[in-house]
């Protein structure tokens, strides 16, 4: 741009300075509520910003008006007690907020470039943020105005002796490429390594490229290296993420699969065992590398079903235990009619009426039943008592009961068929006379235990009738 252009150019921005001050008055007379007011406020600073230079003995004229009509406006606001707490709080960490900033921008290594950020920075602090309190207006002026005047020195420090700062930065590179070179050999397994991974590489990239170039020959070296490796990365990151998406996909139709599953077992009339219950929710928890909320949404329609189904599995069990309740009263209702007035004709009756009002999946009335009716044949002196006890058992007992009392037969009829074998063999051996009141005895001890093995297997037979 020449000087004629320049001069018109500068003249202008007078002009449109002159027009914002003109605007800024008005705004304390416009008949609107005081939040409207704040926010053409907060647009006229941000307008003033934008606008370039003015004439060089215009500027402290212009200036000192434009500061006047804020705080003549933040003085109007200011009489909101409550607006000016909030307003000057936020002020607060807008200042802070730019003293981070400008520490940043401070670490730069090209101290020309942060340099020219800070000027932006100032003009932000002096022209776009509002007033603080008293108390924290000198603190926060101090550590900003200490900032500024480490970046002025170290720009000025810079332009006495180039060549140690240019130097200074190429080793500065140079280890920033060796520590990208070694980050990228490797390479995170997981998500949550790969976001920290991301965040030391970019810290690692955003110093690299604020050092700026260098006036070296090894410059262009240095960027044909840092774009290979950058390029590295941007693969490496995008076909781990792909991959991801691969997984997610996968292991949401996993989490969906189960969901459908578990709806069909929740709307059929089918229960499912509390144990597989549980297993099923565990196989849900184990499918990993799912989106954080969509794991959520899956999460909570699967939880759901899965109450649905405790209830229902809960529901069922005390319907059952109410059921199984009656059965136990009906129970002993027929032990008491069979024992009072006891008769063995009124035996078959009972357990007929037993057998139809179903099993209670508790054995405890069956074995009282039992040793009711062995004391009471006991007593009659009836005969065939065992026969008669063995058929009761064989109609009410439950299939666990009959198989132990199986197991127990098998093992006498075991125990006296051993006996049998073993006298046997040794009445082979044995030579004498016939009426030799020994070899009697053994002859009669394999009678009977002949006889009483006949009888087990009657037992067996009868208690097998299931």
């Amino acid at each position: 741009m020449n000087n004629k252009n320049q001069n018109i150019e500068i003249k202008r921005n007078f002009e449109l300075k002159t027009k914002l001050v003109e605007e800024l008055k008005n705004l304390l007379n416009l008949n609107i509520d005081s939040k409207s007011k704040y926010e053409k406020f907060t647009k006229l600073k941000n307008n003033w910003l934008k606008i370039g230079k003015v004439p060089n003995h215009l500027v402290f004229g212009i200036n000192n008006s434009y500061n006047h009509q804020v705080k003549v406006f933040y003085d109007l606001l200011y009489l909101d007690s409550e607006f000016k707490e909030k307003n000057q709080e936020e002020n607060k960490k807008i200042r802070e907020h730019i003293i981070e900033d400008a520490l940043k921008i401070g670490k730069i290594a090209d101290k020309l470039k942060s340099y020219r950020k800070l000027l932006i920075l100032i003009r932000k602090w002096n022209y776009l943020v509002g007033p603080v309190k008293a108390e924290d207006e000198d603190k926060l002026n101090l550590k900003f105005d200490s900032i500024i005047k480490d970046i002025k020195k170290n720009k000025k420090e810079y332009l006495i002796d180039r060549e140690k700062f240019e130097n200074e930065n190429l080793d500065t590179k140079k280890n920033i490429l060796n520590e990208l070179k070694e980050l990228l050999v490797h390479l995170p397994n997981n998500k949550n390594e790969w976001i920290k991974f991301i965040n030391i590489y970019t810290q690692l990239k955003d110093n690299f490229i604020n050092i700026g170039p260098l006036k070296l020959k090894e410059n262009d070296q240095l960027w044909k290296d840092f774009k290979d490796l950058n390029r590295k990365f941007i693969n490496e990151k995008n076909l781990f993420f792909k991959t991801l998406k691969k997984d997610y996909t996968l292991n949401i139709n996993k989490q969906i699969k189960i969901i459908n599953e578990l709806n069909s077992y929740s709307e059929t009339k089918e229960l499912l065992d509390k144990k597989i219950l549980i297993e099923i929710r565990n196989k849900f928890k184990s499918i990993n590398n799912v989106p954080f909320k969509k794991n959520q949404k899956n999460w909570n329609s699967f939880n759901n079903l899965y109450q649905k189904c405790l209830e229902k599995i809960d529901s069922s069990k005390s319907n059952e235990n109410k059921l199984k309740n009656e059965i136990t009263i009906k129970q002993k209702k027929l032990i008491d009619e069979l024992f009072v007035n006891f008769k063995l004709e009124k035996l078959n009756i009972i357990i007929e009426k037993w057998i139809k009002i179903g099993d209670s999946n508790s054995q405890t009335e069956s074995i009282r039943l039992i040793k009711n009716l062995e004391q009471k044949l006991k007593e009659l002196n009836i005969n065939d008592t065992e026969n008669i006890v063995l058929n009761v058992k064989a109609k009410i007992f439950s299939e666990k009961n009959i198989n132990e009392e199986k197991i127990k037969l098998r093992k006498k009829i075991e125990e006296f068929q051993k006996k049998i074998s073993q006298l046997e063999n040794n009445f082979n051996f044995i030579k004498g006379d016939p009426n030799n009141e020994i070899l009697s005895n053994v002859h009669s001890d394999i009678n009977n235990y002949k006889n009483e093995l006949k009888k087990l297997k009657k037992d067996f037979k009868i208690i097998s009738k299931t």
